[in-house]
């Protein structure tokens, strides 16, 4: 057998154990899921997980780290791209609330789910996590070399109030509001974060 045709097949066996997992992790629960589940879903024998992956907690880790790492790797794009402050930010909410409409089942394990693995703040976690506080506040330093962003507001408290004010709206629609599209409502979300940054407002 060719070697890359090998390599192919693997890397596309990995691939479906590991969507499979998050379609059952959706659906009945992180704490729940069996991994006799996830293997008849992804339509091999139980065994052949181990082969990819040490177990649940180990496929709930690789999912979340490699989208994180996947969305990152977007901001950095962004970030690289011509555009103002204000068109960068909404174009980054955007970017985020598209991901969760495009997936929702993922979205689910890893804003949900994902929390209930003893092992998910683990060092590969925290590593993923800074990989993504250190995107988004560059996305934030940007603001501030244009101008756009007041010098007296810390990076890192800026960062984690937008974080949490976009995880609130998406976990808002997971749980409830699928019916109405969640990226029509980006540019607002833009708009009232940046008039609480922005130079010019004291608070």
């Amino acid at each position: 057998m060719d070697v890359r045709s090998s390599s192919a097949e693997r890397a596309a066996r990995r691939a479906s154990i590991l969507q499979a997992a998050v379609e059952v992790f959706a659906a009945q629960g992180f704490v729940n899921a069996r991994t006799r589940e996830i293997a008849r879903r992804a339509g091999i024998g139980e065994g052949t997980i181990y082969l990819y992956f040490e177990g649940k907690d180990d496929l709930l880790l690789t999912a979340f780290r490699e989208k994180v790492s996947e969305f990152c790797e977007a901001v950095h794009h962004l970030l690289s791209e011509p555009g103002t402050f204000d068109e960068r930010l909404r174009r980054f909410i955007w970017m985020q609330f598209a991901g969760i409409e495009a997936d929702p089942e993922l979205a689910t394990v890893l804003l949900l789910e994902s929390r209930q693995s003893t092992r998910f703040y683990g060092e590969p976690v925290r590593e993923v996590l800074r990989e993504y506080a250190s995107a988004v506040d560059r996305l934030l330093e940007s603001g501030v070399a244009e101008g756009r962003v007041r010098t007296d507001l810390e990076i890192p408290l800026v960062r984690r109030m937008l974080i949490g004010s976009l995880e609130e709206i998406e976990l808002d629609w997971l749980v409830g509001q699928r019916g109405r599209p969640l990226t029509t409502s980006a540019p607002d979300v833009a708009k009232v974060f940046l008039e609480g940054i922005q130079v010019g407002r004291d608070g």
